[in-house]
């Protein structure tokens, strides 16, 4: 039978969409192993949550997830495999603000963050705490900055590394409320609490897990949370926000991240099925144990959120005049 040209031409123009279907999705993905690769050392804060993140997305996927750890470079050099791998959604990458961070605070970065990654979606979402000394006599963020006003260059501030996320807090701390804090950037946040906890440290901006810990023992206050909302694990403790201090309600987060040309449709499906395994009784308990919320959402939602945050960081690394090469 002859075609006219109208049938001629629907069926023509019908063949890219029938090709770009064709190489989009797979229709039962995942039908093997996914690696979920981690950026950080085994047994760190990202590690601790990827295992039961990883567990429950093999009971949402009846297929293995396996953890594979590849720290260096301040998150790089598993953020670059990632980058390298093919996009087809079964090399994920679990991360933390790092990501956004590292653009903006190293001139040769080995690839395009915000070009070469697609936001999956937000995984939890966590405040960082301003936690003191108690023999320092503050229990607000009012009386802490009143002190550092009365004792210039006096009181010390730790954090887990030049340019890390609690030092760029400290820095614009520094500057809303005119104050000079000395910055002692230690290995870890674990080894500042033990500091706090000595007395041989007065304050630092720590994570729940972390300032647990000093409050077991009676020795730390919490005055203050960095974030949009009060922790439902510390409802007491009002955000800097609250206390007057303007310019700190950017949560912490981890989020999936996959190669930036991993199609849309495997992205939707993964975020669909991370929001049921958020869902699950025992991932959520953890994260709420640990001090996190989970977040859940869209792809388009993280998106937003990643976008934001570069913007925040960035002009926070430019005002410090920091860099790291």
């Amino acid at each position: 039978m002859m075609l006219n040209r109208r049938q001629a031409a629907l069926g023509l123009a019908s063949i890219p969409l029938l090709a770009s279907h064709a190489m989009g999705s797979e229709p039962d993905f995942p039908n093997r192993p996914v690696r979920l690769v981690v950026p950080y050392d085994a047994g760190g804060g990202v590690d601790a949550a990827a295992r039961p993140l990883a567990r429950a997305l093999s009971e949402v996927w009846g297929q293995p997830v396996v953890v594979e750890n590849k720290p260096g470079a301040d998150s790089i050099i598993g953020t670059g495999e990632v980058v390298r791998a093919k996009p087809d959604g079964y090399t994920i990458l679990l991360s933390i603000l790092s990501i956004v961070q590292n653009p903006h605070l190293r001139p040769k970065m080995p690839f395009d963050t915000m070009a070469d990654l697609a936001p999956v979606i937000q995984v939890s979402s966590e405040p960082l705490y301003l936690v003191v000394t108690k023999s320092l006599g503050v229990s607000t963020p009012a009386e802490f900055i009143e002190l550092a006003r009365r004792k210039p260059g006096k009181l010390s501030f730790g954090s887990w590394g030049n340019a890390s996320t609690g030092h760029l807090l400290l820095n614009s701390l520094q500057r809303k409320a005119q104050v000079d804090i000395t910055h002692v950037p230690y290995k870890g946040m674990a080894v500042a609490m033990q500091s706090m906890m000595t007395g041989d440290l007065d304050s630092a901006m720590v994570p729940y897990a972390i300032a647990r810990v000093g409050l077991e023992t009676g020795k730390v206050v919490v005055i203050g949370a960095a974030g949009p909302t009060r922790s439902p694990v510390l409802p007491q403790v009002p955000t800097l926000e609250e206390s007057g201090l303007q310019g700190f309600a950017r949560a912490q987060w981890m989020g999936l991240f996959a190669p930036a040309k991993t199609p849309k449709s495997v992205i939707d499906k993964i975020a669909k099925d991370v929001n049921a395994a958020l869902g699950k009784p025992a991932l959520a308990s953890w994260l709420t144990q640990g001090g996190a919320s989970p977040a859940g959402g869209t792809s388009e939602a993280f998106t937003l959120v990643v976008r934001q945050d570069s913007d925040y960081y960035r002009d926070l690394i430019k005002a410090a005049n920091l860099r790291l090469e």
